[in-house]
C-alpha cells in the first residue's frame, strides 16, 4: 500500500519538489536529444552516472558521515544492484535511444504514462486495490499513448506501424515502473541520498564494459564538443542529483503510487523545451492523448 501521505499543507515543500523534479527530467529529453547527437547512447549514459556519483558520495560522506550504505546484508546491495540496472543503466539506454530516433515531445508522452504501469504493479506486489474506477483509468492512460504512438490512428499499429524509437522508449516506461516499485523496499534500508549515489555509481560500473564491447571508443568522450558536455551535465546533475534524490523523498513519504502520477506533468515541460529548442510540431493527436492520458491518471489517483 502506499505511504501515507499526511496533510495537504504538511507536504506542500515535497510536492514542490516533485513538480521541480519534473520540470527538471522534462528538460531531459531535450539535453538527452542533443547528448544523443553527439556521443553514442551507452557512453551518454555511463557519463551521466559518473558524473553523478562523483557529486553524490562525498556529499554523502558530509551528510552521513560515512559513504558505504549503513544498512548491512545482501539484502541492500542487492536491491541497489537491480535498481541501478532497471532505472538507471537500462532505462537511459532505452533513453538515449529513443530520443535519437523520435521527437522529445512525443517521447515524453510515452513515458508519462508511467504512473498506470507503476499502479499496475502496486497490485501485483503491494496489494494495492484494483477497483473498476482504476481499471478505467489505466485504460485511459494506456488509449492516450496508443494515440500518440499511432499519430491518431490505432489501426496503423496493427500494421507494423510502430517505430524502433517508439519501442525504446516502452522500454524506459517498463524499465521506470520496476525501479518505482524497488524504491519502496530499498528506502527502508537506506536514505534517499545514499540510494541515488550508489545507484549512480553502480550503474556507471554496469555500463562501462558494455560501452567497451559497443566499439564505442572511450578516447571520443574527451572530444566530445562543449553542446554536448552541458547536454551531459544537465543530465547528471539536474536529471539524476536532483531528480532522483527528490523523487526518492516523494516515493519515501507517499508511496510509489503517488510519487509517480507526477510523473505526468513531464510532457507539458517535455513538449515545451522540444518546441522551443527543436521546433517540433504540437501535432493533435499529442495533445489530444496527452490529455486522454492525464484524465486515467487523475481517475488513477483520485479513487
Amino acid at each position: 500500500m502506499s505511504a501515507p501521505s499526511g496533510g495537504r499543507l504538511g507536504n506542500a515543500p515535497l510536492y514542490l519538489l516533485l513538480l521541480l523534479t519534473m520540470l527538471l527530467w522534462g528538460g531531459t529529453f531535450t539535453a538527452g536529444k542533443i547528448a544523443a547527437k553527439g556521443a553514442g547512447p551507452l557512453s551518454v549514459a555511463f557519463l551521466r552516472f559518473l558524473l553523478s556519483a562523483l557529486l553524490l558520495l562525498p556529499q554523502l560522506k558530509i551528510m552521513e558521515g560515512t559513504i558505504l550504505p549503513r544498512a548491512k546484508g545482501p539484502k541492500v546491495w542487492l536491491l541497489l544492484g537491480l535498481s541501478a540496472l532497471t532505472g538507471l543503466a537500462l532505462y537511459n539506454y532505452f533513453f538515449i535511444r529513443g530520443l535519437a530516433l523520435s521527437d522529445a515531445g512525443r517521447a515524453s508522452v510515452i513515458v508519462a504514462t508511467n504512473p498506470a504501469f507503476i499502479f499496475m504493479g502496486t497490485v501485483v506486489f503491494y496489494g494495492e486495490r484494483l477497483s473498476p474506477p482504476r481499471v478505467l483509468g489505466i485504460l485511459l492512460a494506456i488509449l492516450g499513448t496508443v494515440l500518440v504512438v499511432s499519430s491518431g490512428s490505432p489501426a496503423r499499429l496493427l500494421r507494423g506501424g510502430l517505430s524502433l524509437g517508439d519501442a525504446f522508449m516502452l522500454g524506459c516506461v517498463l524499465t521506470w515502473a520496476a525501479y518505482s516499485l524497488l524504491g519502496k523496499p530499498l528506502l527502508r534500508e537506506l536514505s534517499p541520498l545514499a540510494a541515488t549515489a550508489w545507484t549512480s555509481a553502480i550503474a556507471s560500473a554496469m555500463l562501462l564494459p558494455a560501452v567497451v564491447a559497443s566499439g564505442e571508443p572511450l578516447s571520443a568522450m574527451t572530444h566530445l564538443s562543449g553542446t554536448t558536455w552541458a547536454a551531459i551535465a544537465f543530465l547528471g546533475v539536474g536529471g539524476t542529483v536532483l531528480g532522483f534524490t527528490f523523487f526518492y523523498q516523494g516515493i519515501l513519504r507517499l508511496g510509489p503510487n503517488r510519487a509517480g502520477a507526477f510523473v505526468c506533468l513531464v510532457p507539458f515541460f517535455g513538449i515545451l523545451c522540444g518546441a522551443m529548442v527543436f521546433g517540433e510540431p504540437v501535432t493533435l493527436p499529442t495533445v489530444g492523448g496527452l490529455l486522454i492520458s492525464l484524465v486515467g491518471l487523475w481517475i488513477i489517483q483520485k479513487c
